[in-house]
Order: C-alpha cells, then structure tokens, then sequence
C-alpha cells in the first residue's frame, strides 16, 4: 500500500482488533510486514489472474519441456555454465537455495526461470570441457521458448517472474530490443508493486528472504538505469522512493565460494554503486526545462562520486590490475565507468552551450575537448581488450554504449578546429572499428554488431577525407595494464590537406548541421519506424 494509506490502515486496524467481539476473530484483509513508527510497510493480497481468464498452474511449462529436451543430455552442464560464468557477476539467484530445490523437487522453480537460465548461459557454451565438443543450440529458437514461457509468466506475477525477466534482459546476443524496452519497464512496475523498493532489514522475514528482496531489487535498478541511457528513455526509478541498502558481499555469496567467485561478486557491488551514480545524471539527461546552475551543482557533485567510487575499488578490480587477476566482469565495470565519464562531460558541454554567462569560446572549446578525451578513453579501452576480456560477462546495454562513444568522438572530430587533433582522433576511430571488426570476427563479440552497422560508414567517409587507412597487418593486442596502444598507419597523400581550406566541407553527407547534443541518426532497430536519436 502507498505509505499515506499504510499509515490510516495501521491506525484503523488498531482500533478494529481492539474492537472484535469476544470468541470472534477479527477480518484483517491486510497483512502488516513491519509496524515501525511513522512507516508501517503493509500489503493487500490481489488476485493474481484475470477474473475469467484461464492461464497456466505452471507458465512456461511446455516452453521449459522443449528447452531440456533441445538441451539433453547436458541440461546440467549447462545449469552448471550459468552459474560459474554469468551468475557471479549478477547474483540475482540465491544458489543454495536454487539447488537445494533443484535436488528435492525442481518442479517448484518456476519454468519461466529456468528457461531464461538455459537461455542466458548458452552463450558460455565453448567454455565448458564437455560442452565445446558438441554444436551449440541454436540460441536464437532457445531464447524464443524464453521469452514465451516469461510471457505467459506476466499474466500472472509473482516474485519468480522478476528473477526470471532480470535474466531475459541480462542475455546475450540482443535479439529484440522493444521487448527489452517493454520488460524494463513492467519489470519495475512488478517490482514496486511487491515492495522491493522498501528497506526489509527489520521486516517480519526470514534473513534468506530479505537477501533476495535486496539482491533482486538492485537487480531492477541496474536494469532500469543502464537500459535508460542505452535505449534512450527515462528511468522508471526516483532516488527518493527507494531505501533498499546495498547487498553484503556474504550474503551474495555461498559458504564454499571460491575466491574468484567472490571477487566477481565484489564486481556486481560496485556495479550497484556505479549505477547510482549513473542514476544522478539521468534526470539531467531527460529534463525538458534545464536549470544551468542547477545543473553545474549537480555536476560538481556527481564528478566527486566519481572519483570516490575508483578510490573505493579493491585492488584486483583497478584499471591496472583487472587483466592480471582475470576478475570476471572488470572489464564490463570499467567500461561503464568510462560511459558514465563520457555521460557527464557531455552534459558539462550541453551547461556551457546553454549557459548564458559562458560565452567565451574557450570555455566551450575546453568542455568539448574534455568531452573528446573522455571518449577517447572508451575507444582506447576497447581498442586493448584481449581475448580473454572479450568473452568475460558483459552486459548487454554495452552494444548501445559503444554507438554513443563512437557518436561522441565523430562529432568532436567533426568540430574540432585543428588538423593534428582530426588525425589523432580518426586515427582511433579507425583502429577501434577494426577492432570491433575483429573481435566480431575472431571471437562472435555479439556486442559489437550495432557499432559496425551504424558507425563504419561515417568513421571510413571520415577517414578517407583524412587519408587515413588501417594498418595492413593487425599488431599484438596489448592489455591496459600495459598503458599502451597500438598506433594505426597514417598516410598523407602529397598536397592532399592543401586543398581543404574547411574539413567539413569534404564530408557535406555524413551529418547534418548539429547545433545541439542530439544527433541525426536513423534508428537502430528496424522494428521502428521514424527517426530515433541515439541519445547518452
């Protein structure tokens, strides 16, 4: 129930049960799961069908069925796969109960569950020594009996329906972004409606029940945010309308997990930090009526949080540790940590274009060339990963977020005023396509698909007005720690940039006039129609 209401029920309830005759039990259509002073947390039970709407005991059963038989006889190597290599890096599933479940009657774990389980960990399948050895499911018919079976799910909710929509939108490769789109947001619908936005610490609840609300919860968030800034609409989550604490790293954990599981966790903890971060920057992103100064405080604000946050990583988690220790899921932090980076200066730019006191030139031309090297990082970054890093977990919203860094840095080269930067900057560009193109290639990095069909072509147009080509021999991938990256061959025909009094004259198709941060690309996804903006 809405706090307000909460509060008149609990007073009213008082007053009823004091009031029930004798030998006469008092109907309590409510049930109060904590009676703290001023911020009673209480529940009215709904159906949970349609009245007159006939649906499954068990949604997804028939889905489930086909999947193992599709699956068998490795239907728990393949549980197995999840639960070493995605499940770590997002614990929204508590595993021992999982398999305790599992081995005394796994007929209780919902179908639609494990059907995204399936789903989500075939993508591991060449990392399993029993696996490897036999052709992969095609993943494509598995995720449609996924996505069937949660679709039956929804008609009648439960908390199993949040664990098992978290895992459809964490899979991989993206196959449907609308229905990512439309399960973000009922997600967190559901999840409001059965109370994980509220503190459970000191509910009537078992401890193993509060650790599920908690982990599952920040499950949501994570989900809500970065899906935000990935699809380009605004969050569903208000900072002030949840207190839900951060997970403890034990309660993430089973007793016996080893010490690469537990530093995999630690990366889903600071992913929860990161994301809230992340979630301070959003309103500025979406607000239709911006307060410059309003907007300068925050930024102030969310540039600390930041710096706080990489002082607070453990060791085995820094930039210049994560590829030594292997930590699972650090490349996919760090990456995001540069997107939020990027997020921040770009809205630093946009405060300077619309602050009537920055006039100067200079403070614009040093907000853009903060805004350059802030996606110059993410293009370097990527540019190094090795192929270990490349079959790490990674989550999906990262296929959207390399569009925005390449969007980023095209249009500060566009703008940028000197030659030498230009080169630099294409120079980058180019290596970081070829990257993407041979990780594509090499090692099916799904995640790069949406970059290579919507930036190749501006990034060559570009390039080819610069006289810049790829190396014609693909150097040794270096990785972070090193601090290196690999140069990409420049070549400069005779006289070439003699003739370029304007560099944009050269390139009058590859962008329209911008005059803003909203960039004029087609949409991504072919199921919609009109012009949508790729927006970070």
């Amino acid at each position: 129930m809405n706090p307000t209401m909460a509060e008149d029920i609990a007073v009213l309830e008082q007053y009823l049960t004091s009031q029930a005759p004798e030998g006469r039990a008092a109907t309590k259509p409510y049930s109060t799961i904590s009676n703290a002073p001023g911020n009673p947390i209480i529940y009215l039970a709904v159906p949970r069908r349609r009245k007159g709407l006939k649906s499954a005991i068990d949604p997804g059963r028939t889905q489930r069925e086909v999947v193992e038989q599709v699956l068998s006889p490795f239907t728990s190597e393949v549980r197995k796969l999840y639960f070493d290599h995605l499940h770590p890096c997002f614990p929204i599933l508590d595993e021992k109960t999982f398999s305790e479940m599992w081995n005394k009657d796994d007929d209780r774990i919902s179908s639609s569950l494990i059907c995204d389980l399936y789903a989500s960990a075939l993508l591991f399948w060449n990392k399993s020594d029993v696996l490897r050895h036999h052709p992969r499911p095609d993943m494509q018919f598995i995720w449609n009996q996924a996505v069937a079976a949660l679709q039956d799910d929804f008609m009648a909710p439960t908390i199993s329906t949040v664990h098992a929509a978290l895992l459809d939108m964490v899979g991989r490769p993206v196959m449907q972004v609308t229905g990512n789109i439309v399960n973000a947001g009922r997600v967190v619908t559901l999840a409001h409606s059965l109370g994980l936005h509220r503190d459970p610490t000191h509910w009537k609840a078992t401890e193993h029940e509060k650790n599920v609300r908690i982990r599952l919860w920040w499950g949501v968030l994570i989900h809500d945010y970065w899906s935000s800034i990935g699809h380009g609409i605004p969050p569903s989550i208000n900072r002030r309308c949840y207190d839900v604490p951060l997970p403890s790293l034990d309660s993430l954990l089973t007793a016996n997990a080893a010490q690469g599981t537990r530093q995999a966790a630690t990366s889903f903890l600071h992913l929860c930090k990161l994301s809230q971060i992340l979630g301070g920057a959003l309103p500025f992103v979406y607000s239709l009526q911006l307060d410059v100064d309003e907007i300068w405080r925050n930024l102030r604000k969310l540039e600390c949080a930041l710096d706080d946050w990489v002082e607070g990583l453990p060791q085995f988690l820094r930039m210049s540790q994560a590829t030594i220790s292997g930590v699972d899921g650090s490349s996919n932090l760090w990456f995001c940590y540069l997107s939020v980076k990027v997020l921040i200066c770009r809205l630093a730019f946009k405060a300077i274009l619309k602050d009537p006191k920055q006039t100067a030139s200079e403070a614009r031309q040093y907000r853009l060339a903060m805004l350059r090297e802030a996606a110059c990082e993410i293009t370097d970054f990527i540019t190094s990963l090795t192929e270990p890093q490349l079959h790490e977990f990674w989550m999906p919203y990262i296929s959207y977020l390399l569009v925005s860094a390449a969007t980023v840095l095209l249009r500060c080269t566009v703008e940028c005023g000197d030659l030498i930067t230009k080169r630099s900057c294409t120079a980058r560009l180019v290596r970081f396509r070829d990257r993407l193109k041979q990780a594509r290639r090499e090692n099916e990095w799904d995640l790069a698909d949406f970059c290579l069909e919507r930036c190749h072509d501006p990034i060559q147009k570009i390039a080819d007005a610069l006289g810049i080509t790829s190396p014609i021999a693909q150097p040794p991938v270096t990785s972070p720690a090193s601090g290196t990256i690999p140069n990409t061959q420049v070549s400069s025909p005779p006289g070439q940039f003699d003739a370029m009094p304007e560099f944009s004259s050269t390139m009058p198709d590859v962008f329209l006039p911008i005059d803003s941060l909203d960039f004029p690309w087609e949409t991504m996804w072919d199921s919609f129609d009109g012009p949508w903006p790729i927006q970070i």
